[in-house]
């Protein structure tokens, strides 16, 4: 009897001991099992993270590289404006200069371009930049063209502070002119005197001028069909030049 028991109780271990041996192989198993499971999702996980990695470190490079872009495009617009500025203002400066000596010539122009002149010469003072060089540069070339050719005019000679008559005038540039009255009554010579373009009327001429010489032009500009050549008084001068 005491033998059996001990055979049975070594029996009982030993089968105890292939269940704890079984158990622990599953359990062995079982953690192979999950730990190879963990490791891929972390090793996707981690494929991830570097992905992501990569992808912000592109994206904070990229970030950089725009910054720096727009940094530099901030300095060369900013640099630009300086330069715009300071351009500006020196024109600004040079159109008043201009400004200033276009309004002191006009007084020496002959009286149908003082006229003209004076239609547009005050917006040298209200324009832009922009307008006002269009405007300057306008004014001067009227000037030249003027000065390029014999014009002929009709319009009022003040021959005093209270007498005015209508005349036909003649002006060769914008040094000299001539005029006559309708009537042939009145006739005169101008020219730039003490900076101002001044008349001398009839007996105030001081060169050998007649109503006849006068007459001979403004017929000769007016009917251009039956031009010829004709001579006409001037008085020469160091004064008498119309150049602006």
């Amino acid at each position: 009897m005491l033998l059996f028991s001990t055979c049975s109780v070594q029996a009982m271990d030993e089968t105890q001991l292939i269940e704890q041996w079984l158990n622990l192989e599953k359990q062995k198993s079982a953690l192979t099992t999950s730990w190879m499971q963990r490791k891929t999702h972390l090793q996707q996980k981690s494929l991830l993270l570097s992905k992501e990695q990569t992808a912000l470190q592109k994206l904070i490079s990229n970030s950089n590289k725009n910054q720096s872009l727009v940094s530099e495009k901030r300095a060369k617009l900013t640099s630009q404006q300086f330069t715009f500025e300071h351009a500006n203002a020196e024109l600004t400066h040079q159109l008043d200069l201009l400004s200033k000596h276009l309004k002191s010539v006009i007084t020496k122009l002959p009286p149908p371009l003082q006229q003209q002149w004076k239609k547009t010469l005050s917006r040298l003072d209200t324009e832009s930049n922009s307008i006002r060089l269009e405007v300057a540069l306008n004014l001067i070339k009227q000037a030249y063209n003027f000065d390029k050719r014999v014009v002929f005019h009709t319009g009022l000679i003040e021959l005093n502070e209270h007498e005015s008559i209508l005349a036909e005038q003649v002006y060769l540039g914008l040094a000299h002119g001539w005029y006559i009255s309708k009537d042939k009554h009145y006739f005169g010579y101008g020219q730039n005197q003490d900076n101002k373009f001044q008349w001398q009327h009839k007996d105030q001429v001081n060169i050998p001028l007649t109503q006849a010489h006068i007459s001979q032009v403004t017929y000769i500009l007016t009917n251009p069909m039956r031009a010829k050549y004709v001579q006409l008084p001037l008085a020469i001068n160091s004064r008498s030049s119309g150049a602006l």
